[in-house]
């Protein structure tokens, strides 16, 4: 019951607590922000607000992108953007001047309001409110809601929320009534895909995505593993241990950085998991799906892909006056032990066995017969169809395997060729 002297504000009080519910019942029902965002338009709508556009935003903990936001608008639909990194942190750069939210951040304003006609509006005092006006909008409401410490991962400060009207005068009293208490149960549903999103980029980042995505399906009791056959890529850079202890850190991270960024990158472009990363070294594998020379050659694919624009990466450093290096691959096919391995407290998500020390000692042996890539007698033997782009290089005995194999480079031509040693 509300007390005799709100009793008027009956009507108003049932619409908010309408609205909250069913707000709550779209987060439960989705974690997707754009439905969030374009099921509360619409609820607004319904009740008689002029709402014209909606926009919420808040910073997230990912690698690369500073802030997720999401905007809705009459006859545009909604839009999911965002921010980098270097762009949320850039308060004075033209992007945020250009909006009231550099103020409302700045100066950690609740509430930040403008009416966009009449006598009181002040053309050029924000270029985002102007561009507004021109679309015919009328008002202007932004709405932050703060997260306490702890209540979030990474430095997330809080959500903003902002409503613009398409009324012709504007947001009536019970409107803004309704604005504002819509605010609470969005930051509450917000915070909690916040939460998720976060989840699933750091484990993402750190895992790498299929491995990520079997631990957040709940695979993570120690000793779950399960037995796969894959192509097995390791991989590593050439003298990185001597580039260590003469360059300066920063060059060295650096260095780092180019060349694992584009190891990655090729790799996952490939259809590879990258499972992990040792300093320079990469394990990764080609899970077997279908048929195993499908595998093969997507690991063939990424090897030529992957060794070419090392080469243009170490020319444009080169010309640059920067120091480069040179990778080593070695390719293998064979069965691995995937999952959990660890303590009670501690669990790294892996592949190993005897078919991933193979693809190592192959990495290792590229040196010694002056070859950028190496790839193994079961890796060719399934690659069947594809023998045209492996050249034989004679039986050799990989160190820990008794018995000599027969080993394969990539055909002169790709990017293996040219990067032969000697």
């Amino acid at each position: 019951m509300l007390p005799p002297e709100r009793e008027a504000d009956r009507p108003k009080h049932e619409l908010a607590q309408g609205l909250a519910g069913r707000l709550v019942e779209l987060a439960l029902r989705s974690v997707d922000p754009a439905a969030l965002v374009s099921g509360l338009a619409e609820q607004l709508r319904a009740q008689g607000v002029g709402l014209g556009r909606l926009w919420v935003g808040a910073d997230i903990l990912h690698p690369t992108v500073g802030a997720r936001t999401v905007s809705w608008a009459v006859g545009r639909g909604v839009e999911a953007t965002g921010f980098s990194r270097a762009e949320r942190r850039d308060l004075d750069s033209p992007l945020w001047r250009a909006t009231p939210l550099r103020v409302v951040l700045g100066e950690r304003l609740p509430e930040f309001r403008r009416l966009l006609i009449g006598p009181t509006y002040r053309p050029g005092e924000f270029a985002m409110l102007d561009e507004l006006r021109s679309r015919g909008l009328t008002d202007y409401l932004a709405c932050s809601v703060p997260y306490p410490p702890g209540s979030v991962v990474g430095d997330t400060a809080g959500m903003v929320a902002t409503f613009a009207s398409d009324g012709p005068g504007g947001f009536s009293e019970t409107e803004l009534a309704l604005l504002r208490a819509s605010v609470p149960p969005l930051a509450l549903a917000w915070r909690s895909i916040l939460l998720l999103d976060a989840l699933r980029s750091v484990a993402g980042a750190y895992l790498g995505a299929g491995p990520a995505d079997q631990v957040l399906a709940g695979r993570i009791a120690r000793g779950e593993v399960e037995t796969i056959r894959a192509a097995i890529w390791f991989s590593d850079l050439e003298g990185f241990t001597a580039l260590a202890d003469t360059l300066p850190r920063d060059r060295l991270v650096a260095l780092l950085n180019a060349y694992a960024g584009v190891v990655l990158d090729t790799i996952a472009g490939h259809g590879g998991e990258v499972l992990k990363l040792m300093g320079d070294g990469v394990l990764a594998i080609f899970p077997i799906e279908g048929r195993e020379t499908d595998a093969c050659a997507r690991a063939l694919d990424a090897a030529r892909a992957t060794l070419d624009a090392v080469e243009r990466l170490s020319a444009e450093r080169r010309a640059a006056g920067e120091p480069v290096t040179r990778l080593f691959v070695g390719l293998h096919l064979g069965d691995v032990l995937y999952g959990n391995i660890g303590s009670r407290e501690r669990l790294d998500f892996t592949v190993l066995g005897p078919a991933v020390n193979e693809a190592s000692r192959l990495e290792r042996l590229c040196r010694v017969l002056g070859r950028a890539a190496l790839v193994s007698e079961s890796f060719a033997a399934a690659a069947m169809g594809l023998r045209d782009r492996l050249v034989p290089l004679g039986r050799h005995t990989l160190r820990g395997v008794a018995r000599q194999q027969e080993l394969y480079g990539l055909a002169q031509g790709s990017a293996a060729g040219s990067q032969a040693l000697g």
